[in-house]
């Protein structure tokens, strides 16, 4: 059954029953009451594409109706099928009423009062057509400001990354040229080789190309959790998860790449590294995530613990160009733990 649907209104039966016989086999469905109350009710239970009254009616006459169709249902053509036909009352409800059509009794069917309601139904789907053309343009708008908005932050994104990267790989080539000794955030026991500096640095250098280029995206802290343990083969176990939930934005994948070199330089001999997670929430929309990675240094060779100082030196370095920092922390002379501390953007706020 069509959609469209008209609404004639007209105190006389007769009338009524006349327009009844008349669009009985039009395609839209029709309504017929006798007052301009009636006909209020009507389209406050059906969307009334069309609506056709008489002027002169009790209580509430035909100009009195239209206007508030007007103001309550604007979409809604209005037509007058009146006997009425002094120029000025016209003129009035065509003015007042901003009438579509005007057909005066007594009326033909074929040549007046059908045409007319097809024109007034042709010009009611115009209508919703145009509407409906204008709000997809609308989103088609908003979805092209989207793309070029997204576009706009890709390039100064990226051009933060080369930045960034330029920055890095002359942290590393500096510090292949300085003393370890003085770069370390504690003491390191023995002297560390030249290969030793030579894996290490490759090691984060080449996994931080790998992880490139940057991914700002949003996740919840659970399965950040959960990516950090796969990324580390599953031997990491993080305790203290808190039940707190939270939805962060920004570069995960570099704090993955931080938790993959810590645990891959501990070695396989430590079969499980643990690790205890601290999540509260600092400056507004500002979540800070700490990591205590638990180091058991008797199971460790020296290199591996030069290696761990190492690396953390230059995961530090690199880190302020995320708010990360990766920390070494000491029991007198022994490495006791890494802590890795992140202030990221908290997307609840």
């Amino acid at each position: 059954m069509s959609q469209i649907k008209v609404l004639f209104v007209d105190d006389e039966i007769n009338v009524l029953s006349a327009i009844r016989r008349a669009v009985m086999d039009e395609d839209y469905t029709a309504f017929f009451v006798g007052s301009a109350a009636e006909a209020l009710g009507v389209m406050e239970e059906h969307e009334i594409s069309v609506i056709v009254t008489d002027m002169r009616m009790p209580v509430m006459d035909g100009l009195t109706l239209l206007k508030i169709v007007k103001e309550k249902y604007p979409k809604t053509v209005r037509v007058v099928l009146s006997g009425f036909t002094q120029l000025s009352q016209m003129l009035v409800t065509i003015n007042q009423g901003e009438i579509f059509k005007f057909v005066t009794k007594p009326w033909t069917t074929e040549q007046e009062l059908l045409p007319v309601i097809k024109q007034s139904v042709d010009y009611y789907n115009l209508q919703i057509e145009r509407e409906t053309l204008r709000e997809n343009l609308a989103k088609r708008n908003l979805a092209y400001q989207n793309v070029f908005r997204t576009i706009e932050q890709k390039k100064v994104q990226e051009k933060e990354e080369l930045h960034n990267l330029y920055k890095i790989s002359g942290l590393l080539f500096s510090f292949w040229r300085k003393n370890l000794g003085l770069l370390a955030a504690g003491p390191i026991k023995n002297a560390s080789s030249t290969n030793e500096v030579v894996d290490i640095v490759e090691e984060i250098y080449l996994t931080y190309l790998s992880q490139l280029p940057t991914v700002v995206d949003s996740r919840t802290s659970s399965n950040l959790m959960n990516d950090i343990i796969k990324q580390c083969d599953e031997r990491l176990l993080i305790n203290n998860i808190s039940n707190t939930n939270y939805k962060i934005q920004g570069n995960h994948n570099y704090l993955l790449m931080v938790f993959k070199i810590l645990v891959h330089t501990v070695g396989e001999e430590c079969n499980k590294v643990s690790c205890d997670l601290d999540q509260h929430k600092g400056l507004p929309g500002m979540l800070e995530l700490t990591f205590d990675l638990k180091i058991k240094q008797d199971k460790l060779s020296g290199s591996d613990v030069n290696r761990l100082k190492i690396g953390c030196v230059l995961l530090n370095k690199m880190g302020s160009f995320y708010n990360m920092s990766v920390l070494p922390q000491y029991e007198g002379d022994e490495l006791n733990s890494i802590r890795v501390s992140w202030k990221v953007s908290d997307v609840n706020g």
